[in-house]
């Protein structure tokens, strides 16, 4: 290394090298991680989270007080997530057009065997299959429902038709939607059912195209 000129020559030819090296360990990180399956888990919180996050603002205009209650480790389900999230907002905007001011929402989400309540027909193929049930609660303010304000018509009209939208989508994802009112009380129940799914769902990590 005393000599300069071998000295330059080597260290550029050492730099050439390192930098190749992190090239090709770099694509071997990325090659990796795409070929690497990752087990599927909580997306249903996941993305009941993602759409209570978006009509939050909402929520906080009207005063409506959201409680949830979850269950650890429920299971997947074989709806693919762009239709479930769609099925949610549907249902959450007509909660929110539904329920008065000052009202709660209760939101809860359980594993269940076949459901009560639930005729033969409107149920799903297989008697051993096993559910994941998620319910929206709406019980209105009181003062409201004894004769304050109810909501606009065209609000009211378009929620309800995107309900019943969803339950279309719903039922050809192999789900069942069921609404119940009580108008003296002013309670309604929104309750979803879908199929668990039964294998392992993975997935893989995505690359991301600004990482160097």
């Amino acid at each position: 290394m005393s000599d300069e000129e071998f000295g330059g020559f080597f260290c550029q030819s050492i730099s050439k090298d390192i930098e190749e090296a992190d090239l090709l360990m770099d694509s071997f990180v990325q090659f990796l991680s795409v070929n690497t399956p990752l087990q599927k888990r909580d997306t249903v919180h996941r993305l009941i989270e993602e759409v209570l996050k978006k009509y939050q603002s909402q929520l906080d205009k009207k005063g409506v007080r959201l409680f949830k209650t979850y269950e650890k480790g429920l299971p997947e389900i074989i709806v693919p997530d762009g239709l479930f999230s769609y099925i949610l907002e549907s249902v959450l905007q007509y909660g929110i057009s539904t329920v008065t001011s000052g009202g709660d929402m209760e939101l809860s989400t359980r594993s269940s065997e076949l459901q009560k309540g639930v005729s033969m027909r409107e149920r799903l193929s297989g008697e051993d299959k096993r559910y994941v049930e998620i319910e929206l609660l709406l019980k209105s303010s009181q003062k409201q429902v004894e004769g304050v304000a109810d909501p606009p018509r065209f609000q009211e009209s378009l929620s309800l038709m995107l309900l019943r939208l969803a339950r279309e989508v719903v039922r050809k994802n192999q789900g069942i939607m069921k609404v119940e009112k009580d108008e003296k009380q002013g309670r309604v129940s929104i309750s979803l059912w879908f199929p668990s799914e039964r294998r392992e769902m993975v997935y893989y990590r995505p690359i991301d195209p600004f990482v160097n």
